[in-house]
């Protein structure tokens, strides 16, 4: 059997897959209520400054953590707990703890959100796999102990050292990205290049990976062969500083690997072996996964470890002929070509369960942008070599080198910005079907099994491999099996924007609708919360948005996609909306004031028409009728809720929907009116709560006579306005509706098919 250890360690990381997947680790119990204050004793791990909206904080790192008694000198039990995450403020007679000191901290308890939508980062999730349980807000430090960790400390203040070079000899914004590509720390790296190195593809340059460790790694080694030391010690000494630089930097999973596999890489040379790439990568991963399984779900692992495989199996794969060692430029061209569509085949799907999306042109940018890697990091490290020394020269040194790598940061950010104004730049797709995800894996496996045997047989003279149109037609095929997203009847989500409403509706033709988008709980619900969702459902383009009224917790989060969230050229006429809007619809009563003006310049800005409708008119879709009941055309509003649209929504086979917005009680009565006007009119399936479940609103004369299976109430958990009402419960429970609050359930998805609909809610999934 060839590759025994490999085989091994695969059946290992199949065998974590297997127990997550069937047996799922359980959430920790919550020892303590959110903003507990409570006293804890814990080692430090990490430690960095962060600024924020509440200006500079100190953030550590707490292992071991134990429970501790001010006065008494006891340490308590032992807690199975995680780590905790300690926020501390910043100020000049701060005392900054040592790294692996002990220290007693006291502060209010705080734990990390969990998604309460699909697409929604799920915070809880993510500092699990950290292994953080929860954080300490507003810290102080108790007391601290003698005793530390020298080599951490030594690491960290070479860390700070380094960030205060890179702070000196360039300007924030290219310091900042440095830090990030050099130094693992991505605290001060702005939202604007976070968003466009990740929409573009190129978002790996920002983690520690295989191209840092082979550059300085490999560089030391072969510098320290050339002045004639003994291979072992020159193996030693570089294994050992690339370990310490992985300590210095965070050593996340991407880091851990490539120091694992640069280690194993020179000590089978050192020991007159063959290194084998994918045997190496392997037993990284299940060093990784030993510690803590949950890293399988982690994109970073995910990322890290699909791109070396796709290199590793896939690269002979997909050459259409056996080139050579890629001397000449049309071979390395080739041959890097080769390498991006290998990695291709594994990150597309981990990319599609990520970002729900993938940037088309990530292939010809990144044939740029990593050979020109290279000579950032060089720039970078001469840089920090140069502004340590103590003299002159040294900082003019560090400051040409500065100009460098703000050149080079330029033009990645200029290529960026290109490709993405570039026609069908990300690629939407939503998040795959597990089952299409395991179709496409089998497809990849059977490439690679393909062309393995028709190697071995090539060997013995005969030629059974799968010729380069078959291999060709079979990707795409997987491909399209992968991206496909089937429209099976009409779909309606009421998501679960706080204090808010957000209605998407999907016609059984694939047109979509929102209907609101807006929160004033929730800060950027557009970029963290609607967008994501959309992206989730595969949705690039809305056919239509209807604001039933212009209050924030309406619109919100419209405006925001409005604005465009990732500000590429800093002009929104130039700059893409990461979702299209092909029309927004507002009130024919609506009232012209700042929010208006504001709306309208964005609008026309993007070159959105803005459609004002009334009591009668009627939007059709493929499958789909929306009939607006109010306002009538001269209605004169006092405010903004009492020209709220409120429309009836129908499908072809007669399930209906009523969506009320904010209406309030006069709105309300001429709904009534006009829904008896309706010829057959027997009631409502499914009635949108207006005003968020408000006692003034929802009136018994309007939820008596539409009858409604279902009612669905948007509003936030312990919002300040008592929403929802009970007066407006108990309406709805006398009339034997279904109750659905977004506060209890998430997220509340409604499936109509064949005149039924079905409901579920996020929380339950």
């Amino acid at each position: 059997m060839r590759r025994p250890l490999c085989c091994v360690c695969v059946a290992f990381v199949v065998t974590v897959f297997l127990y997550l997947k069937f047996s799922p680790p359980q959430y920790p119990v919550h020892d303590h209520p959110e903003g507990e204050q409570i006293t804890l004793l814990g080692e430090v791990c990490k430690k960095e400054y962060k600024s924020g909206y509440q200006g500079s904080m100190l953030v550590i790192e707490l292992k071991n953590v134990q429970g501790w008694s001010p006065g008494s000198g006891q340490e308590g039990e032992t807690s199975k707990r995680g780590n905790v995450i300690c926020y501390i403020e910043a100020n000049e007679g701060l005392v900054v703890p040592k790294a692996g000191s002990v220290v007693a901290v006291e502060g209010e308890v705080s734990y990390f959100d969990t998604a309460r939508n699909p697409g929604e980062f799920d915070a809880q999730d993510y500092y699990r796999i950290l292994g953080v349980e929860f954080r300490l807000y507003k810290t102080r430090i108790r007391t601290e102990s003698s005793r530390y960790s020298a080599y951490h400390e030594i690491l960290y203040r070479l860390r700070c050292h380094f960030e205060g070079v890179f702070d000196s000899a360039l300007a924030p914004k290219d310091a900042s990205i440095m830090k990030a590509v050099l130094l693992g720390n991505k605290s001060e790296l702005d939202t604007q290049s976070r968003q466009l190195f990740q929409r573009s593809g190129i978002a790996h340059i920002l983690a520690i990976s295989g191209l840092h460790i082979t550059l300085l790694g490999m560089g030391l080694y072969k510098m320290l062969r050339k002045v004639c030391i003994p291979q072992a010690v020159c193996a030693v000494v570089s294994i050992g500083l690339m370990i310490a630089y992985g300590d210095m930097v965070g050593m996340s999973s991407s880091a851990y690997r490539a120091v694992f596999m640069f280690g194993m890489q020179l000590v089978a040379q050192m020991l007159r072996r063959t290194y084998d790439m994918l045997t190496a990568l392997a037993l990284a991963a299940v060093l990784i996964l030993f510690e803590q399984p949950l890293y399988l779900y982690h994109s970073g692992f995910q990322l890290s470890f699909g791109a070396i495989l796709g290199v590793g199996c896939l690269s002979d794969v997909v050459k259409p002929v056996e080139l050579g060692k890629g001397k000449r430029l049309t071979e390395k061209a080739a041959l890097s070509l080769c390498g991006s569509l290998s990695i291709f085949l594994v990150h597309f799907p981990i990319m599609l369960c990520v970002y729900y999306e993938f940037p088309i042109y990530s292939f010809l940018l990144n044939l740029v942008i990593i050979p020109a890697m290279s000579f950032l990091m060089a720039a970078g490290l001469l840089c920090l070599g140069a502004g340590s020394l103590p003299v002159a020269f040294g900082y003019a040194v560090a400051g040409m080198m500065g100009w460098v790598c703000h050149i080079l940061l330029s033009a990645f950010e200029r290529l960026c910005v290109i490709s993405l104004k570039m026609p069908f730049a990300n690629w939407v797709v939503g998040r795959p079907e597990d089952w299409r995800i395991c179709a496409y894996g089998g497809v990849i496996v059977f490439l690679y099994m393909a062309h393995q045997r028709g190697r071995s047989y090539a060997k013995r003279g005969i030629n059974i491999g799968l010729p380069l149109p078959v291999r060709f037609m079979t990707v795409l095929a997987a491909v399209a099996l992968l991206s496909d997203s089937p429209v099976d009847g009409v779909a309606m989500t009421f998501l679960d924007v706080g204090q808010g409403d957000c209605i998407w509706i999907r016609s059984a033709g694939g047109e979509h609708f929102l209907v609101d988008g807006g929160s004033s709980s929730e800060s950027k619900v557009g970029a963290y919360t609607i967008i994501p969702y959309l992206k989730y459902m595969g949705v690039s383009r809305l056919d239509a948005v209807f604001l039933t009224h212009l209050d924030k917790d309406h619109i919100s989060g419209v405006m925001e996609i409005l604005v465009g969230g990732s500000g590429d050229t800093g002009n929104i006429a130039e700059d893409k909306m990461e979702v299209g809007i092909s029309r927004i619809c507002i009130s024919e009563s609506v009232i012209e004031d700042d929010a208006y003006d504001e709306l309208i310049i964005l609008c026309e800005a993007r070159k959105i028409p803005v459609y004002r409708l009334k009591a009668g008119d009627r939007i059709e879709a493929c499958g789909l009728e929306f009939e607006v009941l109010h306002p009538q055309g001269d209605y004169e509003a006092d405010s903004r809720n009492a020209y709220s649209l409120v429309m009836k929504m129908e499908t072809q086979d007669h399930v209906t929907a009523l969506l009320t917005g904010d209406v309030e009680a006069d709105g309300e009565r001429m709904t009534a009116q006009n829904l008896c006007t309706i010829s057959g009119f027997a009631g409502i399936d499914i009635y949108k709560a207006a005003h968020h479940g408000s006692r003034y609103s929802n009136l018994k004369e309007l939820i008596s006579l539409t009858n409604p299976q279902l009612a669905v109430i948007s509003c936030a958990e312990d919002n300040s306005y008592g929403h929802p009402h009970a007066e407006t419960i108990e309406k709805f429970e006398e009339i034997g509706s279904d109750i659905r609050m977004t506060k209890d359930t998430g997220a509340i998805f409604i499936r109509i098919k064949d005149g039924k609909y079905k409901v579920e809610n996020y929380i339950d999934r």
